[in-house]
């Protein structure tokens, strides 16, 4: 009751909160000031790409100041700042849900981008939800000017429709069969089809399989940005023996059942790689310790290589879920053989569907990124890069042109 009485002073509450938090930020600001009354120390990180910047103006305040590389030591207090281009930023959402990177590792917007908004495409595939989520996303952006947070969102939904509108012209999906439907509706006799290269009811091996091949082309992507780490740390054998040899017993097991690179019917390829599996899973250990580490070096390699890939059949599932659902939503309507309530009943139904969809490939989304991708190379621990400014939540700022006054 007494937290209720305070609903009058809600906008009080907001702009002291966002008083407060200011003033937080000063105090924190101030432990990187050292100052006897003469003389002032100040300590900070700066983005490479910025440092020309600082060391001008630093230079035009009579300022004396040395710049260096953070130190072994210093890593893990080295704050991180994501890329923020146009078309990477957005990936900040999803990575931020997840854990930012260490200062040492890898930053994965850039890498992880393509695969994520085409991975969403391919689940949602379907023009008329990809269409309806760029005009959202555009409405939002141009008409409120969200702040960084809701505007990376943003810009992820507009990427992501994008793709939803190009893999659904593949499938000839339009809030599912809609258009062939109301056409039925019109005309008995009507035929009408969008054109398709391939569709979910019907080619369900194909996509199938066409998700398999996705999913191999990410993970292989993963184990080789995990290879030129290890490369660059000067881990080569780890990287021989982790990633390549996996990638030798595979190419070794193609060559064998094309029958190619044989020699008197032994597949040359494939034992050199296991013979590379068993040295490697035995390295450092000794007696039978080898043996247990090969064993079990083979059954976690062929059991999580595969279960990797074969997660990626979530992309041919979230397909054919949203597409079944769209068309008995437009079934449902079409039973009642008026145009005005076919139209009334497909559209509440495909919002549904539509809302369900977001929510469902946005989550299988990133469950492929944060397991299936980042777990081959990533290394998190990561904390943010958050220069000294009002970071103001309730309360909006605005720079007013006194020019004019």
């Amino acid at each position: 009751a007494e937290l209720a009485a305070c609903g009058e002073d809600k906008d009080t509450l907001q702009l002291y909160l966002d008083h407060l938090s200011a003033r937080e930020a000063l105090t924190a600001g101030d432990e990187s000031l050292l100052n006897d009354g003469t003389v002032t120390l100040f300590e900070g990180w700066c983005p490479a790409e910025n440092l020309s910047q600082v060391e001008t103006l630093l230079e035009n305040l009579g300022c004396a100041w040395t710049a260096t590389d953070p130190t072994e030591e210093e890593i893990p207090q080295v704050p991180v700042k994501l890329r923020d281009n146009f078309f990477c930023r957005c990936m900040n959402v999803v990575t931020e849900m997840y854990s930012l990177p260490a200062y040492n590792g890898v930053d994965p917007n850039p890498l992880m981008a393509p695969f994520f908004i085409l991975f969403f495409g391919v689940m949602m595939a379907d023009m008329g939800y990809g269409i309806l989520m760029i005009a959202a996303s555009l409405y939002v952006l141009k008409k409120s000017k969200p702040r960084e947070g809701t505007r990376n969102f943003m810009e992820l939904v507009f990427w992501c429709g994008i793709s939803t509108t190009i893999v659904g012209a593949m499938t000839g999906g339009f809030l599912g069969d809609f258009i062939p439907q109301i056409a039925k509706i019109i005309d008995p006799e009507s035929t009408l089809e969008l054109p398709a290269l391939f569709t979910p009811l019907n080619d369900t091996v194909a996509i199938m399989l066409g998700s398999i091949a996705l999913g191999c082309v990410q993970i292989i992507t993963g184990m080789t940005i995990s290879i030129v780490r290890k490369i660059q740390a000067g881990n080569f054998l780890d990287a021989l023996f982790d990633e390549i040899t996996w990638w030798i017993i595979l190419a070794g097991t193609g060559l064998a059942v094309l029958g190619i690179g044989s020699v008197s019917g032994v597949p040359v390829v494939l034992i050199a790689g296991v013979l590379m599996l068993v040295y490697g899973a035995g390295r450092g250990k000794k007696g039978f310790g080898k043996v247990t580490g090969f064993v079990a070096a083979g059954y976690n390699g062929v059991t999580g290589f595969f279960s990797d890939i074969l997660s990626y059949v979530r992309l041919m599932a979230l397909m054919l879920s949203g597409a079944v659902l769209a068309q008995v939503f437009n079934m449902l309507g079409a039973t009642t053989g008026n145009v005005v309530t076919f139209i009334i009943i497909a559209f509440v139904g495909n919002m549904l569907n539509l809302a369900l969809n977001l929510l469902g490939c946005y989550v299988h989304d990133m469950r492929l990124q944060f397991l299936e991708f980042f777990g081959r190379f990533y290394k998190d621990g990561g904390k943010a890069y958050r220069p000294l400014r009002v970071r103001a939540k309730h309360v909006e700022i605005i720079k007013e042109d006194t020019k004019s006054c």
